[in-house]
């Protein structure tokens, strides 16, 4: 299992981008993505379960679900998704158009020897975005969180 994340938050490009070296082969960590049935076990920070309402992994389909956090609070959230090119790139937008926070994320996933190269790319419509994301709901804590529940889910479920 990798043991960090490589992230990227720049002071003058409004972006996230985290790294992560999987020990799990590429088709698995797609399965994992682009499957609800994985994604509730590991989607979101530590402490974060989630309500999928409807999931549909393909251009122009829609992941609609709730985030419940520990604190008892519920967040939804929709993924618009623009690209789906099995298995090594999803692209898609996070919130709903008008959303101030709204971000596009573009997901690779590179084969390295049986293991997976993951770069989550996220940008936002500007630095204030990107900044209040990450001020309000600790967005790049939530992200290291998310994928290392990802890794540890799939050391936990290798196949």
């Amino acid at each position: 299992m990798a043991a960090r994340n490589d992230e990227r938050v720049p002071t003058d490009e409004p972006i996230i981008e985290f790294t992560r070296l999987l020990d799990a082969p590429r088709a698995l960590v797609w399965e994992v993505f682009t499957d609800p049935k994985h994604l509730a076990h590991w989607w979101g920070p530590n402490g974060f379960s989630i309500t999928t309402h409807s999931h549909a992994a393909r251009a122009g389909g829609v992941w609609d679900f709730v985030m419940h956090g520990p604190d008892g609070r519920d967040y939804d959230n929709k993924v618009a998704y623009e690209e789906v090119a099995k298995p090594e790139r999803l692209v898609y937008s996070h919130g709903t158009p008008g959303d101030p926070d709204m971000f596009h994320v573009t997901i690779t996933l590179a084969d390295e020897g049986g293991k997976t190269r993951l770069v989550m790319h996220s940008r936002f419509p500007s630095l204030a975005a990107r900044d209040h994301v990450v001020r309000e709901f600790g967005a790049v804590e939530g992200g290291r969180q998310t994928l290392g529940r990802l890794a540890e889910y799939l050391h936990r479920h290798p196949s």
